[in-house]
């Protein structure tokens, strides 16, 4: 997946999809896979390498309130 970093694994593919919506919400392009393990879904959360850091701190700084 050339240009896209991920960002966050999630054993949550739901928490992974309103996180994604969060960063889209804000300007960010991002992405969400998702993998079957034994029944759970898992998924990563992948944004755009240029848009890196502003993800992190707009995911980061939100998981405070």
């Amino acid at each position: 997946m050339q240009g896209w970093k991920k960002i966050m694994s999630l054993a949550d593919a739901y928490k992974a999809e309103i996180k994604r919506l969060q960063l889209v919400k804000n300007g960010i392009e991002a992405m969400v896979t998702t993998k079957a393990l034994l029944n759970k879904a898992s998924a990563d959360l992948y944004v755009k390498e240029g848009q890196y850091e502003i993800a992190t701190i707009l995911l980061f700084e939100n998981e405070e309130d």
